[in-house]
């Protein structure tokens, strides 16, 4: 019996299961599947898992399996990563005399009504809840605990049948069908009882729990009710220390309180007051996390949760040192309503757009071409997911919001040929369809709900202030720079690797802590030297003290201002690349799509939809390249300067321009300080930019009005009147109209302050005239992104527009040039084809029918053929090879911008790298 076998029972269907065994095998195990549907894990058959098809559900069949088994090699180990199957598993591995939880605390631990009493008798707080047996209780339950409540199974895992009831007629139609159920999804019997709980507000988080130790908070993130779908996570959640001390300690009471105390257990809990101590329970999973949560930790924490279970099972030491200082989000991709997945070439696109992101590390889609989706009422409605990964949570989060909005363009909700999905769809109720209405989707005219990210845009103005981090987020632009300053200091001998080695230590420890500590210190010389004085008081004076070893605040303030811009940067960035993209796209599907171009409000000559679009495109590629080139002064490194004379002392300006990412030292100390040039250069652009944003608004706006009738935005991007039933507003123009002015405005301030300073470090310079960057930059961003989305989602009328080319006698110039090109002076041509619309007027007639009986000859006169005759001077006879060329400028553009992207990411790697072998040697 050499081999060795981890027996598997079941698995999750969100990736966790497939770690297990992989983990296993990376020990030198061999994992064996135990399922009654093999099917069920595809990734069973990708990775060549060894599987065995028995009765899960049945005990004597899985006991006899395992028996099979034992005869044959050493079974080692009994795991699952479901929650349905943690009580099987734990029995199995109690028979076989196998490391594994108390399989009776488990057991008792999935009956949540049961867990509920214990923790309630253990002192934990929690919800108040009833379990009831009929309809009738329900309605009894709900009225003594008071509305709303959520009501949900017993037993279950991952939100399913979880739902908050508005009223008693809600709280009657989800119980019945909740005690109608004999079986859960995986065909298991469930009991016959429900829970009524009481509704907890506040934000929630989970603790994951090994043993007794509270390993790290997670923020939770979850969609719109009734339901409780979990649409992202973040690790470790940004709390401060006695609030995420208090969540860590309520989880641990409850993991005490139901016996539990060995291997993962997944808590989740609610803040419901401002005082720390104000934490309920919403429940405890004696078992590993799903929702990605242990790779999220992995990836932030250094921490392997799937390894540490796997070596627990086993017998061994779980390891849980923790091995990284970073923050991890994901954010999975839902619908809001009925769709469809778009082709396969629109995926890739998509899933390569979201994965291009700074510190997107992973862009998942779970479903494939054609598929349909709906709205998500559990985990199985996800479409996708995205992670990022940076320095700090405020970043990471911000990546993977900005990542799965890009990724939602997989979806389509413009098919007008959707169907329920194969075998129907449940009818909806007409309380369902009131409360639809009541939360403001269907309004009547209007059924879908506004685009997420175009409401993200619009409806996040109205988030209270405080809503950003910006004390975090300087912080952590302040310890990047003593980082990557420490490290050279180091490797140039001004600083021993001892004495540098404990205060990368110590900023190591505030990062992870998101500098609590430091937030909590009086800081009455700013922010710089309340950091410093922390280092100093829990270091010494002789270790925190060399931390400004040769350098100033001022060449540090010049330094991190450069870093923080990186960011809102690369955002503008992304979204003029995907408004370029969307924009050729656009203009190559619609460059035969005639309409008129008008000049003075008046059809002047017929082009295509497409070639106008091409148009806005060439405005929008020199934007992009202005751009690129207005961020040069980015990439030098101002450090080194001091205060604004250099210093003595023998530094590397090379080095630390090297771990942070810039491609150059600065030449000149006054230059270096004094400068903030890039801030005008950046804003300058971006108000040019602002200016093509609005004008092509402008357009938009009037062709989609009822009296042009050239444009259709779907429903999913315009807006209804609260007053007016009929109206369909394409608002979202207006939106994109204002904001593109911000960086105009902001430019405007940034110069008038930066004029009242002399060549210097100055206040006025470089903190008054720069707090105007980062809303100029937000401003705009926000206005190519409205507009990427109303390009995109947005149609042209083509026999409208064909008809106002018509109408218009749009080809009156060029039968005027065909008289030219007859021999006929062009101003005597002019005036012919003049009298000619003038008697086409009169007489009610087109164009083609007066020149006919005017002797002027047609011409060949429908717009269509006028406009692919235009091929000269850029004329939409040439759209085809104009959209060639400026899809190269944008791939060269793309080029630039991912090797910067690139280079900044490396710079954080190279650096993190150092940091760690410093910390460790």
């Amino acid at each position: 019996m050499s081999e060795r076998l981890l027996l598997l029972v079941e698995s999750n269907t969100t990736g966790t299961g497939r770690l297990f065994a992989r983990r296993a095998a990376d020990l030198g195990v061999v994992p064996v599947l135990l399922c009654a549907d093999p099917g069920r894990y595809p990734y069973a058959a990708e990775d060549r898992l060894r599987t065995v098809t028995v009765d899960t559900s049945d005990e004597a069949a899985l006991w006899a399996a395992v028996g099979a088994l034992a005869g044959e090699a050493a079974v080692v180990g009994v795991l699952t990563s479901s929650e349905y199957y943690v009580p099987a598993a734990a029995a199995l591995a109690r028979r076989l005399g196998l490391p594994g939880p108390d399989a009776e605390a488990v057991r008792a631990c999935r009956d949540k009504a049961g867990q509920r009493r214990a923790l309630d008798a253990a002192g934990v707080g929690g919800p108040g809840f009833a379990v009831v047996s009929d309809v009738t209780g329900a309605r009894e339950a709900a009225r003594e605990i008071g509305l709303p409540v959520v009501v949900k199974p017993v037993q279950g895992s991952g939100s399913l049948g979880v739902r908050l009831c508005a009223d008693l007629d809600e709280v009657a139609a989800h119980a019945g069908t909740l005690l109608t159920a004999t079986v859960n999804e995986r065909g298991v019997a469930v009991p016959g009882r429900i829970l009524v709980e009481e509704y907890l507000t506040g934000p929630e988080f989970s603790v994951e729990v090994f043993g007794t130790e509270a390993v790290v908070t997670v923020a939770k993130h979850v969609g719109s009710l009734p339901v409780f779908v979990e649409v992202g996570h973040d690790v470790p959640a940004p709390l401060p220390g006695d609030r995420d001390r208090a969540l860590r300690e309520t989880a641990v009471a409850a993991v005490r309180a139901l016996g539990l105390g060995w291997g993962a257990a997944h808590v989740e809990l609610r803040l419901t007051g401002t005082d720390s101590r104000a934490v309920s329970v919403i429940e405890v999973n004696p078992r590993l996390a799903g929702g990605m949560i242990p790779e999220l930790v992995r990836r932030a924490c250094g921490i392997d949760l799937v390894l540490a279970q796997v070596q627990a099972a086993l017998g061994g030491v779980p390891e849980l040192g923790r091995g990284a200082y970073a923050r991890a989000s994901i954010r999975f991709l839902t619908s809001g309503q009925d769709g469809v997945l778009a082709p396969a070439a629109v995926l890739a696109d998509a899933v390569d757009r979201a994965r291009a992101v700074p510190d997107t590390v992973e862009a998942v889609l779970y479903r494939a071409e054609g598929e349909r989706v709906g709205p998500a009422e559990d985990f199985r409605g996800r479409v996708g997911h995205v992670i990022a990964v940076a320095g700090h949570a405020g970043r990471a989060a911000e990546s993977a919001d900005r990542a799965v909005a890009l990724l939602g363009a997989a979806v389509s909700y413009t098919d007008p040929s959707l169907d329920p999905p194969s075998g129907g769809a449940p009818m909806t109720t007409g309380t369902e369809a009131e409360t639809g209405a009541a939360r403001g989707v269907d309004t009547g005219r209007l059924k879908a709900a506004l685009d997420a990210e175009a409401h993200r845009i619009v409806y996040d103005q109205y988030l209270p202030d405080g809503a950003g981090d910006g004390l975090g987020e300087e912080l952590r632009c302040i310890s990047e720079v003593d980082r990557a300053h420490l490290i050279m200091l180091t490797e140039c001998g001004i600083v021993d690797a001892e004495r540098a080695g404990a205060l990368l230590r110590a900023i190591e420890e505030l990062r992870g802590q998101d500098f609590a500590p430091v937030r909590a210190t009086p800081m009455p010389r700013g922010v710089y030297l309340a950091y410093e004085g922390r280092l100093i008081e829990q270091l010494g004076d002789s270790t925190g003290g060399i931390l400004h070893t040769g350098r100033s605040r001022n060449d540090l303030n010049a330094t991190t201002t450069r870093l923080k811009t990186r960011t809102p940067y690369l955002a503008l960035l992304d979204a003029v690349d995907r408004l370029a993209g969307v924009l050729l796209a656009k203009a190559s599907e619609y460059q035969d799509v005639i309409m008129p171009a008008y000049t003075h409000g008046q059809p002047a000559v017929p082009i295509s939809y497409g070639h106008y679009l091409a148009g806005v495109a060439g405005a929008v590629l020199r934007a992009y390249e202005a751009l690129l080139d207005a961020g040069r002064q980015l990439d030098v490194n101002p450090l080194g300067a001091g205060a604004i004379g250099g210093t003595s002392v023998p530094i590397d300006p090379r080095r630390t321009a090297e771990l942070l990412g810039f491609t150059s030292a600065a030449p000149n100390s006054v230059d270096a300080v004094a400068s903030r040039d890039f801030v005008l250069d950046l804003l300058s652009a971006s108000a040019v930019l602002g200016v093509t944003l609005a004008r092509a608004g402008r357009d938009l706006s009037t062709w989609t009005s009822e009296e042009f009738g050239l444009l259709r935005v779907a429903d999913t991007l315009v807006g209804s009147s609260s007053m007016m039933p009929q109206k369909r507003n394409p608002f979202l123009l207006e939106h994109i109209q204002g904001r593109s002015t911000a960086s105009l405005g902001a430019f405007v301030s940034a110069a008038s302050a930066m004029t009242t300073g002399g060549y210097t470090n100055a206040i006025a310079v470089g903190t008054e005239a720069v707090r105007h960057l980062w809303p100029g930059l937000s401003g705009t961003t926000d206005a190519v992104t409205l507009l990427s989305l109303v390009v995109a989602g947005t149609e042209p009328e083509r026999a409208r527009m064909t008809d106002r080319a018509v109408a218009g006698f749009t080809s009156a110039t060029y039968l005027a040039e065909r008289l030219v090109l007859d021999g006929m002076p062009f101003r005597a041509a002019h005036h012919l084809v003049g009298e000619t619309v003038l008697g086409a007027l009169d007489s009610g007639r087109s164009l083609v029918d007066a020149a006919e009986s005017g002797a002027v000859g047609d011409g060949g006169l429908a717009p269509d053929r006028v406009a692919e005759a235009c091929v000269h001077g850029g004329g939409p006879g040439s759209t085809a090879a104009g959209i060639r060329q400026a899809d190269t400028h944008l791939a060269s553009l793309r080029a630039e911008l991912t090797a910067r992207r690139e280079r900044w990411s490396h710079a954080e790697t190279l650096l993190s790298q150092a940091v760690l072998k410093a910390v460790t040697s």
